[in-house]
Formats: structure tokens, C-alpha cells, sequence
């Protein structure tokens, strides 16, 4: 699968998904009919496990939304509060794509294992993970999105694979903790070519 095929895979849930989904009420998950689309998620489970032949996880899936607030509808939700539920995600080999703000402000979801077939995470995917601490992104992932981690305040370790083509603008904005990104040896000029300025003295090659 080329970048433009990759980039090209949809990632919103459609109407038609949704009118013949299939509920996991053990996850409090919803996926598409033959089971390669995880919907979306009810978020009140603190640990999900994706079912195995999953291959997408669709944007938003387990991302905050407002109603678990628990506030009024239209009251303005400080930003302590604004927190998903979710604290341990156990994903499976087949899943290649992670939509749009999938896992957006999910505040204590502190470490993810993402499966060696990921080929994309797509914009803000994990944007405003407060407590994720370290994240590695395997070899066979091409495209990491903007804003993909921005905000992760507690990120100080990055791993980066040999094939990543594409690094959209701020993936690692506001990640204040962030010490080290380590990427692959003979590697160095391409990250220096896809990643900012400032973050070049935090790359180290293993």
C-alpha cells in the first residue's frame, strides 16, 4: 500500500456503518458489521479490549465528549474535567489505522502499545493524553498526523520508525516533557527534514 492509498482509507464512521452495527457490550464498543471498524465506544469502561480483526478505529472513537461531564448541556466545561474515562486500551495485530481524535483527551490513558501493522495515526489522535508518559511508533507506520500528541504534557520518550513519510505540523506540540526521541541509526538527515527545528536536539539514533 503506497502513502496516497494509505492516506485515502476512510476513517469516519458512515451512516450505513452505523445503521447495522454490531455492539460489544462487554467493551461498550460498537463495530461495523464484518468487524474491521470499531465505530465508536461509550466510554465508561476504564479498560477495552479491541477485538481482534479490527483493522480501523474510527475518528472520536474513545474520544472525551461532553455529556461525561455530567454537566448541563451548553455549560462551558473547565478544562480539568474534560476527561475520558479510559485508562488501558489492549489493541490487536490487524488494526492498521487510528482515526481522527481517537483517543483525544483521554487524560489517564498513561501507556499504549500500538501493534507492529500500524500503517497511520491520524490528526490529534492522542492530543491532550495527559499522563502517556512514553509512546513507540512501529516500523510500519507511515503517517503520523498533525497535532497527533500535542499537549501530551507528560511525554518525555519517543520512538520514531524507519518508514515514517509523513510528519504533520505540531505532532508534538506543547509537549513540555519531552526529552528524548530516539529514531533509527542511519536516519538522522530524513528526521531532521520532517520534524521542527526545536525538536533536533532531542533526536538520538539506537
Amino acid at each position: 500500500m503506497d502513502i496516497e492509498e494509505i492516506l485515502n482509507v476512510p476513517t469516519a464512521p458512515s451512516s450505513a456503518e452505523r445503521a447495522a452495527d454490531d455492539w460489544d457490550e462487554d467493551n461498550r464498543c460498537c463495530y461495523s458489521a464484518d468487524g474491521t471498524r470499531l465505530l465508536e465506544a461509550e466510554n465508561f469502561p476504564s479498560e477495552v479490549t479491541v477485538r481482534e480483526g479490527c483493522q480501523v478505529i474510527c475518528d472520536e472513537a474513545f474520544a472525551f465528549q461532553d455529556y461525561m461531564a455530567g454537566r448541563n448541556i451548553g455549560e462551558e466545561i473547565p478544562l480539568e474535567e474534560r476527561n475520558s474515562f479510559l485508562e488501558k486500551i489492549h489493541l490487536p495485530a490487524t488494526l492498521t489505522h487510528i482515526g481522527r481524535a481517537a483517543f483525544c483527551e483521554c487524560g489517564f490513558l498513561e501507556r499504549i502499545k500500538l501493534p507492529k501493522n500500524l500503517l497511520s495515526i491520524g490528526e490529534d489522535a492522542f492530543c491532550d493524553c495527559w499522563q502517556l508518559e512514553k509512546v513507540t511508533l512501529p516500523a510500519a507506520t507511515r503517517f503520523l498526523g498533525k497535532r497527533a500528541f500535542q499537549g501530551c504534557i507528560n511525554l518525555c520518550q519517543v520512538r520514531l520508525g524507519k518508514n515514517l513519510e509523513i510528519i504533520g505540523d505540531d505532532a508534538f506540540d506543547d509537549c513540555e516533557s519531552l526529552e528524548t526521541i530516539f529514531i533509527p541509526t542511519g536516519t538522522l538527515e530524513w528526521y531532521l527534514s520532517l520534524l521542527p527545528k526545536p525538536l533536533h536536539e532531542l533526536l538520538e539514533e539506537l
